[in-house]
């Protein structure tokens, strides 16, 4: 009989409620409106495009922009250029090595800002550091109308520049989210409309024409939700997705908005000591557009696919972190370039493109997990005899490498989660082995079980159905 295998993905660790978990699969449906979820594709792997730095430098890549046929990056203190073909010229250096730098441009200038009372902007391949004396310590950057527009650090304030000018400032050039007694902590420009972010609300500015200051408030644009992490606001077809301030992932529906977070989801954050470090980015595959959420302290990587509503998990290895090598992803900021996602490394330097056609990340296995809902029967004992994984066959590799005889590992839990059975590996075949099929075999009995799928092989896997040849017993 099919088995529930397949499927949308939550993090809980009861058997009383979905244990469905997926790490480096998402699922793609049939029926977008009855969610019907028919194969589970693994996550693109990462290709490096640049290394700039030196990858022993332990140096974070914290910033990548494109702008006038290059694209700018800000690795530690450093800022580069960086040409199509991945050569790298180092521009200069800015006043901090970590933090979130936000990056935007006005056509003829780009200018950076690291949260510090300094900024600096890039003109003719040149970096330069903003010298009006009115500049204010900016926390968030957007652009708007020919502003750059900026919040103060511990303030209600933003201010905006003088048309295309970087370094032109004012200091009574600024307004005030006053809604609520609130600091501002970031700006977004989202669909010609000001998003101003506090820490318990967010309200929304147009551009009214006027002389003297430009923005207004919108009457009853007021939200009655916070920002948790500043780096968390991400914007994916006119709609902002962040991290709130109440620990729940959200986003806009006009002026309103909506949670998009699971119960599970918000366990799981719930147990995370820091998210106010929280780090969003966002890429498309295949028609799904993804939100990718990484909180650096707690080491996890959550993304939600915007398409199914589903989410999952993505983890890289990592040889450095000896107590823990499956953490997060090693995205740590992105630029979207048509069809390309470029994206920068937390710790090495390297710049890569994330490719569906790529099955490591930085030459790094990639470790994929699914795991299935409770298989239970009225609280009967049920004798698992045979149970079959359908996965995409024959596209294993050739010249003796791993992934020449692709394995699949599979192992379950007959007591909600908390303990695990031993490995049980097959192969899924060898390339060209089309109809190979991966059978397990003498799985015991069992009143609640969660079969648990593992893979590692650098191939493509896809993941279409499970059977199981089961009966359910007494009681």
């Amino acid at each position: 009989m099919q088995i529930p295998f397949v499927g949308g993905s939550y993090t809980a660790e009861s058997s009383n409620i979905n244990a469905q978990r997926s790490v480096n699969f998402y699922p793609v449906l049939d029926n977008k409106e009855a969610k019907t979820v028919i194969s589970m594709y693994g996550t693109p792997g990462l290709k490096v495009f640049s290394s700039i730095v030196d990858e022993g430098a332990n140096t974070v890549v914290r910033g990548i922009y494109k702008f006038l046929g290059n694209f700018y990056t800000v690795i530690g203190a450093s800022v580069y250029s960086v040409s199509a073909l991945g050569i790298a010229i180092l521009l200069g250096t800015i006043s901090t090595s970590r933090g979130n730098v936000f990056i935007k441009d006005n056509g003829v200038q780009l200018l950076i800002v690291d949260g510090t009372n300094q900024g600096y902007y890039i003109q003719n391949g040149t970096l330069n550091l903003v010298t009006d004396a009115d500049f204010p310590t900016a926390s968030s950057l957007t652009f708007s109308d020919g502003y750059f527009i900026v919040t103060e650090f511990g303030t209600g304030k933003f201010y905006i520049s003088g048309l295309y000018n970087a370094n032109s400032w004012d200091a009574l050039d600024f307004a005030s989210a006053e809604s609520s007694s609130d600091t501002a902590l970031s700006v977004i420009n989202n669909t010609q409309n000001l998003w101003i972010f506090g820490e318990k609300s967010v309200e929304i500015f147009y551009n009214s024409g006027a002389t003297d200051f430009p923005y207004q408030r919108i009457s009853g644009a007021a939200l009655d939700i916070g920002l948790g992490a500043v780096a968390s606001v991400v914007q994916i077809n006119g709609i902002l997705y962040w991290l709130s301030n109440k620990g729940t992932i959200v986003r806009n529906t006009g002026y309103q908005f909506q949670v998009v977070s699971t119960d599970h989801v918000s366990v799981m954050l719930s147990k995370c000591t820091t998210l106010s470090d929280a780090i969003g980015w966002t890429y498309s595959l295949s028609g799904h557009d993804f939100y990718v959420l990484t909180f650096p302290t707690a080491n996890i990587t959550l993304v939600f696919d915007t398409m199914t509503e589903y989410w999952h998990e993505m983890q890289s290895y990592n040889n450095k972190d000896v107590s823990n090598p499956y953490g997060k992803h090693r995205g740590n900021c992105a630029w979207t370039e048509g069809s390309i996602t470029y994206v920068g490394d937390f710790e090495n330097g390297k710049i890569y493109t994330l490719d569906k056609d790529t099955y490591t990340d930085n030459s790094e296995y990639i470790r994929r997990i699914r795991q299935a809902q409770v298989l239970s029967k009225d609280r009967k004992f049920i004798s698992f005899y045979a149970l079959e994984i359908e996965f995409e066959a024959g596209v294993g590799l050739s010249g003796g490498v791993q992934g020449e005889d692709p394995q699949a590992m599979l192992d379950w839990s007959d007591d909600g989660g908390h303990t695990w059975s031993n490995e049980h590996w097959v192969n899924i075949g060898k390339i060209g082995e089309y109809t190979k099929r991966a059978i397990w075999r003498q799985l015991g009995i069992s009143r609640n079980r969660i079969y648990r799928l593992t893979v590692s092989d650098s191939i493509k896997w896809v993941i279409i159905d499970a059977q199981a040849d089961i009966d359910a017993g007494v009681s």
